[in-house]
C-alpha cells in the first residue's frame, strides 16, 4: 500500500519546486498516480508528516568539503565568546556568524534537532535530564541519510561509559551529549557508532581515527561536562580545551578537506534571543569572514546534507537555507 509519508517521488525539479511553493505536497502523493511520475528525473521528493507537510526537494550537486565536523560546546553567550582570546582568533580564521541563534531552551532539544531536523517533544519537569522522549525514537536522523547513502558517521562522546547505557548521567557525561543514543532504542545499530573518548588520553579512539585517516564523512564531536561548558571559567576551561583540541587532537594539518564547524547548544540561562557563537573552520571556507545573516542549528544540518547531496529529514531543515558566501 502507497503510503506518502514513506514513499518518495521523483518529478522534475521545476514543477517540484512549484509544488512545494503552493503546498500542494499531499494532494500530489496522495492523488497522483504514481505511474505519472515513474521515470522522471531532478528532485527527490517526500512529505512530511506534519499538518503543513510539504514537497521536500533534495538539492542540487553543491560539494565543498569531504568530511564535516560538529563540535557541540555548551551553554554561552554571544558576547561573552566573542570576547574571549582563542574564540575571537577562530573567527579570524574562518567565517564566524554575528546573528546565529539556537533553537531552544534548555540543551536537550537542540541537540536532538541538529541531526533530526525537527523539534521533539521535551518533558520540561526533567529538562536536561530527560531519557526518553514520546515515540519519536523511530524518527530519521542524519545517521540514518548518510548510511543509506553508503557514507559514514560517528558521535565521537568524551567519557561516555559505553556498554549501551542510555542513563542520563554517568560521571562527566551526559545523556544530552549524545543525542544519537536517544535513536538507539529502536535502532541498535546505533550504538556502534557511539564512541567514547577519553580526554586525558593522548592517543584516544578520535585522535587514532585523525592519525589513521579515518574519520567518517559525518563526526558529532561533544566535551565532557568540564571541558564543553560555562561550569568553569571560559578561558581556562573550555576556552583552553578547544585550543588544545584543534593544535593537538586534531591540528591544521590533519583538517584537509574538514569542514570544521564550532558551536554551541543554546546561550546561557534561558536568554530570549538565543543567540551563540559559531564558526566554519576549513580549507574550503573563506578566512576572516564574518556573515550577518540570521542562522540556526537546522541550517549547519542543511549544508551537511546539500553537500552530500541527502533529502531534508523533517520541516525544519527542509525550510532551512544552506549557508551560502563562506566557501572559496
Amino acid at each position: 500500500m502507497f503510503r506518502p509519508d514513506v514513499h518518495f517521488l521523483q518529478v522534475e525539479g521545476s514543477v517540484c519546486n512549484m509544488w512545494r511553493k503552493m503546498n500542494l505536497g499531499r494532494f500530489v502523493t496522495s492523488i497522483l498516480p504514481m505511474a505519472l511520475v515513474v521515470g522522471l528525473s531532478g528532485c527527490i521528493t517526500r512529505t512530511v508528516v506534519k499538518s503543513d507537510s510539504q514537497l521536500q526537494c533534495a538539492p542540487g550537486t553543491a560539494h565543498h568539503f569531504d568530511r564535516v565536523l560538529i563540535v557541540v560546546l555548551e551553554s554561552q553567550n554571544y558576547e561573552t565568546a566573542v570576547k574571549d582570546s582563542t574564540l575571537s582568533a577562530l573567527a579570524r580564521q574562518g567565517t564566524s556568524f554575528s546573528d546565529f541563534d539556537a533553537l531552544f531552551h534548555p540543551s536537550y532539544p537542540n541537540y536532538l534537532a541538529m541531526i533530526g531536523g525537527k523539534e521533539f517533544e521535551m518533558n520540561e519537569l526533567n529538562g536536561d535530564d530527560q531519557v526518553d522522549f514520546p515515540d519519536d525514537s523511530q524518527h530519521r536522523t542524519i545517521a540514518d541519510l548518510m548510511t543509506e547513502n553508503g557514507l559514514h558517521w560517528k558521535n565521537y562522546v568524551e567519557d561516555y561509559p559505553g556498554s549501551q547505557f542510555l542513563g542520563a548521567k554517568a560521571g562527566r557525561f551526559v545523556r544530552r551529549h549524545a543525542p544519537f543514543l536517544s535513536f538507539a532504542k529502536n535502532k541498535p545499530e546505533y550504538f556502534a557508532n557511539v564512541v567514547s573518548v577519553d580526554p586525558a588520553d593522548p592517543n584516544n579512539r578520535f585522535v587514532s581515527d585523525v592519525k589513521s585517516h579515518s574519520l567518517p564523512e559525518y563526526s558529532f564531536y561533544t566535551p565532557n561536562l568540564v571541558n564543553g561548558r560555562r561550569s568553569s571559567n571560559l578561558k581556562t576551561g573550555l576556552s583552553a580545551w578547544l585550543k588544545d583540541f584543534l593544535d593537538n587532537k586534531f591540528p591544521p594539518s590533519a583538517r584537509a578537506g574538514t569542514l570544521t564547524v564550532i558551536t554551541f547548544d543554546e546561550s546561557q540561562g534561558k536568554e530570549k534571543t538565543n543567540q551563540i557563537y559559531t564558526v566554519f573552520l576549513g580549507d574550503m571556507v573563506q578566512a576572516n569572514n564574518t556573515l550577518s545573516q540570521n542562522y540556526n542549528h537546522y541550517n549547519v544540518l542543511r549544508t551537511v546534507e546539500d553537500n552530500f547531496g541527502l533529502v531534508p529529514l523533517s520541516y525544519g531543515d527542509f525550510h532551512a537555507a544552506p549557508i551560502m558566501g563562506i566557501w572559496k
